[in-house]
């Protein structure tokens, strides 16, 4: 018997009248051609949900400029990592293609550099050369990152780094890029790495720092462009030596592809040009990584799903998950919004995706679902065809078993915006729904944002909001989505949006912020006819905030000033941790005792300076309820916890 699956029907949820479009079935036939990439079209087939006006109205949401980037195509892709933050200096970092009308050390277009701001997007400094190496082409899209050396404790220090694709002046897409400098401007390295025909067009999934290193992913493909007959996953590691970083890219990840009738993958890289349905997440040590993409896996060859492996030894092996949603309870959760195949069965069709690890080492993932239209199972060449319609948003939770929870978020209210729409970026550049994913410090609480248009009578995502949902590890999680632009300057044109995977604490508000960027102003996307050529702005949205379902706002306005959140998990065995927050630099200590008061073991936690995690053992604990009770000087908070 599988894990029972989280079922969640959001409350409200209504049918409306059908689409007028009615159902269609098409085959994704456009492939990705070089220079010009497509979307494949979605048309609205089914019942849509009623429409919740006046979701959320954020009057705080405003724009503060970043800088100018010499053109859209640094911040186009929407998996592709530009924003940053480090907990430990507290510092936000933007990266893209630089403006060489703009600043007087950038003297030709190409050239990567990184803002960083060091009190919370108010103002900005740089930007820094992270990479001025064009002599095989001009950098074009990107990821970016900062890196804090061990110990260090100045801004100065911290190191911007650079993953990115070089545009070749003569030739095929081989050339992959990295670079790297200290803020203070010193240390500018330059790599470049050639291979063979497209080696370098996917170097740009999933830059971040873990311990001494910087890690990423990059898709290596086999075969011509557009017909790519395998494809292997490079999981690749920057160790840093003082200066700059050591690259090394020896560790491949066999992914088996389900081979076409055509000999060619069945890939949704293939035919969307802004999502390549690929993504990497580690845990905060970077012990604990999952890495998928979104296509047809040989192991279980029934449409276009994540297939997903996971690491547990920070990357040097690697098994592949499967995902198994023709189970009986799967299918029962999938029938409200995935329109069967002609076989009867929901076969989810994945269009994109987005995730972060928790702190129980699971992948929390939010997908964007349709539904394949053929029996796959029966006519396995039949792959590919999907109904077309805007499909639902969808939170999958991943461990080393599989699926342990799905949960409805939403529905899509509109389609992706082709590239050749009369209302895309410049004519011929559209957009998906631009899903990001973010987490707490302590790995407790996940979020995540996506754009869609709020007047369905748009059918395509014309006029982009930005959307927002969150959940904690536990059972606690917001009771539907909200809008964040309704109301605000940024209403309905919200355009080209990114954000940080890492979310901080707001003390003031009892609220969790996520560092965002937006990028073309209405201007710009008004007056400009090349996304390669003219520069736009890159703007920091405050008021991308989150509640905090875990403490809460009453309670982190404690009168004793100490806030502790619920232990996570809860029941639990093993382990369990706890979020300790507080203005007061004291010692810390936990005390754990039955439900009669009396005391079975205490933990002196060190000293806290704002938030500290805890961990709790239920070793020697018989299953019961207990209590813990948090002492920071003289105050103290007490809760129950349950253990299994």
């Amino acid at each position: 018997m599988k894990k029972v699956l989280l079922f969640s029907l959001i409350i409200g949820f209504a049918l409306s009248t059908i689409a007028q479009n009615g159902m269609v079935s098409k085959k994704n036939q456009k492939r990705v051609q070089e220079s010009q990439e497509v979307a494949v079209e979605r048309t609205a087939p089914v019942p849509m949900p009623e429409l919740k006006q006046g979701d959320a109205v954020n009057e705080d949401m405003t724009r503060i400029m970043v800088g100018m980037a010499g053109h859209e195509r640094g911040i186009r892709r929407e998996e592709a990592h530009v924003v940053s933050y480090n907990y430990e200096l507290d510092v936000i970092t933007v990266t893209t293609i630089l403006d060489p009308a703009t600043y007087e050390n950038v003297d030709e277009l190409g050239i990567a550099g990184m803002w960083y701001s060091a009190d919370k997007g108010q103002t900005w400094n740089g930007p820094v050369i992270t990479n001025d190496n064009l002599d095989q082409g001009p950098n074009y899209y990107l990821s970016g990152a900062i890196f804090n050396p061990d110990g260090n404790t100045t801004v100065d220090n911290m190191f911007g780094v650079y993953q990115g694709v070089v545009y070749p002046t003569t030739g095929d897409w081989r050339f992959k890029a990295y670079g790297s400098s200290s803020l203070g401007g010193d240390y500018l390295t330059n790599y470049l790495f050639e291979e063979t025909e497209y080696d370098g067009y996917w170097n740009i999934f999933g830059l971040n720092q873990y311990g001494n290193d910087m890690r990423a992913l990059h898709l290596k493909v086999v075969g011509p462009w557009s017909s790519f007959t395998n494809m292997q996953l490079q999981f690749v590691t920057g160790e840093f030596t003082g200066e700059e970083f050591d690259w090394d890219f020896s560790n491949m990840i066999e992914a088996d592809f389900y081979i076409g009738a055509d000999g060619i993958i069945e890939w949704t890289g293939m035919y969307v040009g802004m999502d390549s349905g690929a993504e990497i997440a580690w845990s905060d040590d970077g012990q604990i990584g999952y890495c998928w993409v979104v296509g047809v896996s040989n192991e279980d060859a029934t449409g276009y799903q994540p297939f997903v492996y996971k690491t547990e030894d920070a990357g040097e092996s690697w098994e592949y998950i499967y995902l198994d949603f023709f189970d009986s309870d799967m299918q029962d959760i999938l029938e409200p919004y995935v329109i069967e195949s002609s076989s009867g069965l929901m076969i989810p069709h994945v269009m994109e995706s987005a995730g972060v690890v928790d702190v129980q080492g699971d992948l929390q993932m939010m997908v964007a679902m349709g539904g394949s239209s053929a029996d796959v199972i029966s006519y396995p060449d039949s792959i590919g065809w999907s109904w077309t319609y805007p499909g639902d948003m969808f939170n999958i939770v991943v461990d080393e078993d599989g699926i342990k929870e799905l949960m409805w978020v939403d529905s899509l209210r509109t389609q992706n915006v082709p590239q050749d729409d009369p209302g895309a970026y410049c004519g011929t550049e559209g957009w998906q729904h631009r899903i990001s994913a973010a987490k707490n410090e302590s790995e407790t609480q996940v979020f995540f944002t996506w754009l869609d248009t709020r007047d369905m009578n748009e059918t395509i995502n014309l006029k982009p909001d930005l959307f927002g949902w969150s959940r904690t590890t536990g059972i606690d999680k917001m009771p539907s989505t909200i809008c964040l632009s309704e109301g605000t300057d940024l209403e309905e044109e919200f355009y080209f949006n990114t954000g940080s995977d890492k979310a901080y604490y707001n003390m003031d508000e009892g609220t969790y912020i996520i560092p965002y960027v937006q990028g073309v102003t209405t201007l710009e996307f008004l007056i400009n006819t090349s996304t390669s050529a003219d520069p736009i702005t890159l703007s920091y949205v405050t008021g991308v905030e989150f509640p905090d379902l875990i403490t809460g706002i009453k309670e982190f306005k404690s009168a004793n000033g100490i806030n502790v959140s619920q232990n996570m998990p809860n029941p639990f065995t093993g382990f369990t941790t706890i979020e300790v927050i507080t203005e007061t630099a004291a010692a810390v200590t936990v005390e754990v005792s039955n439900i009669m008061g009396q005391s079975i073991y205490t933990i002196d936690a060190g000293i806290i300076n704002g938030t500290q995690v805890i961990e709790l053992s239920a070793k020697d604990l018989d299953a019961g309820i207990y209590l813990y009770t948090v002492s920071v000087g003289s105050e103290s908070v007490t809760k129950k916890m349950i253990v299994e």
